[in-house]
């Protein structure tokens, strides 16, 4: 799995608080998969999520460009790959599209 979005903020930090944004209300939206975003340096993070009692990680990577949600989904959530790219997909856009016009 890989999603990268082009943020169009003047720097990572910015970029960053999108990130948590988007965690907030994806970890309100889907409870029931227990989510936490997790960062080791203050441009990479690790998302985690259950689905069927299996937790599934994706990192993610904050550039002064763009955020970059990259992992392995095993092959039997392959036929979610596309919904679980769109759902993280639409949170960091709606929240840079946010951002970008001075909402955050």
């Amino acid at each position: 799995m890989k999603y990268v979005a082009k943020h169009g903020l003047p720097d990572r930090s910015r970029a960053r608080v999108v990130v948590e944004k988007a965690y907030e209300a994806y970890k309100v939206k889907l409870a029931d998969h227990k989510p936490t975003l997790a960062w080791s340096t203050e441009s990479e993070g690790e998302l985690s999520f259950s689905v069927l009692g299996k937790t599934l990680s994706v990192q993610i990577h904050v550039t002064d460009v763009e955020v970059k949600i990259e992992g392995d989904m095993p092959w039997m959530f392959k036929p979610f790959q596309g919904k679980v790219e769109r759902v993280l997909g639409d949170e960091i856009e709606k929240w840079a599209a946010k951002a970008r016009a001075g909402e955050v």
